[in-house]
């Protein structure tokens, strides 16, 4: 039994809010990566973070976070 015109149109509409939504969770993921990413870094003693940095005075985790955010800006 073919659809109608309206229920084509929703099924169409369905495809398209699917499709939007999966672009717009697709950072989420990337930013929860990033996340744990941080949260299995060590702590000093009074529980800050310890960023290391290389011989130039970079820390690739704050580099990451940085492409990240220029990535996603909207």
């Amino acid at each position: 039994m073919p659809f109608d015109p309206a229920q084509r149109h929703q099924i169409e509409q369905y495809a398209i809010t699917a499709a939007w939504e999966a672009e717009r969770l697709a950072p989420c993921d990337d930013a929860v990566t990033l996340l744990r990413e941080i949260a299995d870094l060590q702590t000093d003693d009074d529980g800050d973070l310890i960023l290391g940095a290389d011989a130039n005075g970079l820390n690739d985790l704050l580099s990451r976070i940085a492409a990240f955010l220029a990535k996603h800006d909207q």
